[in-house]
């Protein structure tokens, strides 16, 4: 069921900041939830959500596909205080960090209180989804879970089993998509068929309905504050992260001098 159309933003928040070859919506989170209670209310067809980090900014450099995605994105929202401090540096200032797993929340919270709202949950492992939906429900009431879909590995290079997503999807006809699949297969799947998305909006948002399903936990507050939830994540996956990171952290700081040095 969907909400009322929100306001239209004003013009002040819809203006935009260049960093790194990304257009990033000027946008706190209030104004986040706001558009999509807005596009959840329309017709228009799918539209998608991504939220660059810094591994984004960096696999954005020489990933032509993911360039395009964001080229095409909806509406683009800073995920990591590194992006918000450059921001400022660089004299392109963004209000906050709006990150997916936090805007997720704080969307089901607006519907809570007036509206209701439907759900598919596309990622994550198998039964993550269904514990991630057990959980909602039980926070959000007004949060209806109408679908949920953990696909095969290498599904994004099978046809038939996109076109199985799609038809699953379709079948349930939700206002929203929760996409975790992880970056940059979560934004290249969703800009490939977004059009034949039967949604109204998809949420590229990581890793969201572990956090939902509480499979993963979120870093203290005071790290999240402080920036350092990179280094809760790191010590929870060394494997699959301390390399990224390392990457990461060599090359933003370059990003970033040449965006100085360039303006």
């Amino acid at each position: 069921m969907s909400a009322p159309a929100a306001p239209t933003q004003s013009s002040s928040h819809s203006s935009k900041r260049s960093l790194f070859g990304i257009d990033i919506d000027n946008l706190r989170m209030h104004d986040a939830v706001d558009t999509l209670r807005q596009w959840v209310g329309e017709d228009e067809g799918c539209r998608f959500v991504v939220t660059p980090n810094v591994d984004h900014a960096v696999l954005l450099q020489e990933n032509e596909l993911l360039r395009a995605a964001y080229d095409d994105a909806h509406l683009i929202l800073a995920d990591g205080h590194p992006i918000i401090w450059a921001s400022r540096l660089l004299k392109q200032p963004l209000p906050e960090r709006v990150a997916g797993s936090e805007l997720v929340p704080a969307l089901f919270d607006s519907f809570n209180e007036q509206g209701a709202l439907t759900v598919f949950l596309l990622g994550a492992g198998p039964g993550v989804a269904e514990t991630a939906s057990k959980n909602m429900e039980a926070q959000w009431p007004n949060i209806k879970t109408v679908g949920i879909y953990s696909p095969p590995m290498g599904f994004e290079k099978d046809n038939a089993e996109c076109e199985n997503i799609l038809q699953r999807i379709s079948a349930c006809k939700p206002d929203v998509v929760v996409v975790g699949l992880g970056a940059p297969k979560q934004e290249l799947w969703v800009h490939r068929f977004h059009d034949s998305i039967d949604a109204k909006v998809a949420l590229c948002v990581g890793a969201t309905i572990d956090f939902l399903a509480g499979e993963k936990k979120r870093a203290p507050v005071w790290m999240q504050k402080s920036g350092l939830e990179w280094l809760h994540r790191m010590c929870s996956e060394p494997k699959r992260l301390v390399k990224r990171y390392a990457k990461d952290a060599w090359i933003f700081p370059q990003l970033v001098l040449r965006q100085m040095f360039a303006s």
